[in-house]
């Protein structure tokens, strides 16, 4: 739907900043009572009746994985939930998908579009034991939940032919910022302020590959303000993927 009278004269990046204003000075909707592990809970109340369709935040993130992959690779997807974007990426690069996650409804839903499916916790032995070898492992939106991700990425290095590619949040995004400006933290949380526990900015990915000793074969950014988000990354876009080589 087009802008009408006065909105059609502002650019649409700043029409889409008005409507994220009131975020500066809002919470998400929070339950601190809840135990924020239950996997299940989370994906009723993230996808409902879509458990299985790609969101539209999801598709543009999707899309920017398949850049990275090329056609028939072996694709493991850690916290790969109900398997949509797996799905995506088979019928866009025909994929050998494979996902792990704790969840047992969302795995359920992935199983039914064919995906091959590991359940558990990577904390496990038996769960780690059970993950092939395979030429792409995916992490999106999964490693600000995990205290300890450089130690994940190297336990499942050895399972890696080709690259990780990963996905998180980007807490320099202006919103986040200016929260920071007005006394409150970046609300990047669904149902707990607990659920992410590791934050990184744009400047920080470049410096924690290094750091890693691996090698940063590509960073894209999407969403946040359109436009924007190309010409000033660091503020302007909401999220960034990672394409990491283990040296």
């Amino acid at each position: 739907m087009k802008p009408r009278g006065w909105r059609r004269l502002v650019p649409q990046p700043l029409r889409l900043a008005w409507r994220q204003l009131p975020g500066l000075f809002s919470y998400p909707k929070t339950i601190l009572e809840e135990d924020t592990a239950d996997y299940d809970v989370y994906w009723k109340e993230k996808r409902g009746e879509a458990l299985g369709e790609l969101s539209p935040f999801q598709e543009k993130r999707a899309r920017l994985v398949a850049e990275l992959i090329e056609t028939n690779a072996k694709v493991l997807d850690i916290g790969c939930g109900d398997g949509a974007i797996l799905n995506y990426l088979r019928e866009l690069k025909q994929i050998e998908p494979w996902g792990v996650d704790q969840s047992k409804t969302a795995l359920a839903q992935a199983k039914k579009n064919g995906m091959k499916t590991i359940t558990g916790d990577l904390r496990d032995p038996k769960v780690l034991d059970a993950i092939p070898e395979v030429d792409y492992i995916t992490a999106l939106e999964v490693l600000e939940h995990v205290p300890h991700p450089e130690e994940l990425l190297r336990t499942l290095a050895p399972k890696c032919r080709k690259a990780f590619i990963v996905s998180f949040p980007n807490t320099g995004y202006w919103l986040h910022r200016l929260r920071l400006l007005f006394g409150r933290v970046p609300a990047q949380w669904r149902r707990h302020p607990g659920e992410h526990v590791r934050f990184w900015t744009i400047r920080d990915a470049h410096w924690w590959v290094q750091a890693m000793g691996w090698q940063l074969v590509a960073l894209k950014t999407y969403e946040g303000l359109r436009g924007l988000n190309k010409i000033c990354p660091s503020w302007c876009a909401e999220g960034m993927i990672l394409k990491i080589k283990v040296k």
